[in-house]
C-alpha cells in the first residue's frame, strides 16, 4: 500500500486550463501565489545566472514580482480580455551581462506593453508584439 503522489504543479496548471475556460477572474486568481520561471524569450532557451532564473510572481492583489534578467522588478498586474500587461513598472539598476541584458529588456518592455496571456499544460506564454514570453510553473521548493 504506496502513499499516492500528488504532482502539485500538474494540478496547478490542470486547474488554470480548466478556469481559463470560464471567468477572467477565476484565472487572475489562478495565477497568484505561484512561481513562473522563464523558459525562453522568442523560443530561445534562457539559461540562469547567479542562482537565480528570471521569474514571475503575482501576489495578493495582483501585485508583479520577479527578476527581469539580473535586476528585482516590481509593479501592478492588470489583465483584461486575455491581456496581461505591468503598470508602475519599476526595477533595481545592476549593470547586467550583454545575454541576461537582452532578456532583461524583452522582459520589461513586453511587461510594460502587455501580451496576450495563455495557458496550457506546461505553464504560461506572453505573446507581446516584440516578444514571445515562455515560463514554466515551478513552485518554491
Amino acid at each position: 500500500q504506496g502513499a499516492a503522489v500528488i504532482n502539485r504543479p500538474a494540478i496547478i496548471l490542470t486547474s488554470l486550463l480548466l478556469t481559463a475556460c470560464t471567468t477572467p477572474s477565476a484565472l487572475r486568481q489562478e495565477l497568484m501565489h505561484h512561481h513562473w520561471v522563464l523558459e525562453s524569450v522568442d523560443q530561445r532557451p534562457v539559461q540562469s545566472e547567479r542562482g537565480r532564473a528570471p521569474d514571475l510572481e503575482i501576489g495578493e492583489h495582483f501585485t508583479v514580482n520577479g527578476i527581469a534578467g539580473c535586476n528585482r522588478y516590481f509593479g501592478k498586474g492588470n489583465l483584461k480580455q486575455g491581456r496581461f500587461w505591468v503598470t508602475s513598472l519599476g526595477s533595481t539598476e545592476m549593470a547586467c551581462g550583454a545575454t541576461l541584458d537582452v532578456v532583461e529588456q524583452a522582459v520589461l518592455t513586453t511587461l510594460r506593453q502587455g501580451a496576450a496571456l495563455t495557458t496550457d499544460a506546461q505553464g504560461l506564454t506572453l505573446q507581446g508584439e516584440q516578444h514571445t514570453l515562455r515560463y514554466r510553473l515551478e513552485e518554491w521548493k
